[in-house]
């Protein structure tokens, strides 16, 4: 090794780790941009969730999670997301049937 290696790595080492630092801060931030988590709270459009589908609509929150709960304890995957109409219980759509069974239940 020469000379040279004993200052460059070090250097690279920590160019690396502040680009490492400075990326991780962008992706992590909660302003504009974000790449982890939705920060708008104002309500969704129903037809923006993608593969899911809304099987009910309930009026509060509380409601809403009670609702999860119930759907997640016969091993349905639900989920509950504000939207314009209230809050919407969402579920994939190999268990909508069996959501709506237990909701009407």
């Amino acid at each position: 090794m020469t000379a040279n290696d004993y200052f460059v790595f070090p250097v690279l080492a920590l160019a690396f780790i502040g680009a490492m630092v400075l990326l991780l801060r962008w992706a992590f931030s909660p302003g504009k941009g974000s790449l982890v988590r939705r920060i708008d709270a104002t309500p969704a459009p129903r037809d923006t969730f993608g593969l899911l589908i809304d099987v009910h609509t309930a009026t509060s929150y509380a409601e809403a999670r009670k609702l999860v709960e119930l759907l997640t304890a016969q091993q349905i995957r639900a989920t509950a997301a504000r939207t314009h109409d209230g809050w919407t219980i969402y579920v994939w759509p190999v268990d909508e049937l069996s959501a709506r069974e237990v909701l009407k239940s």
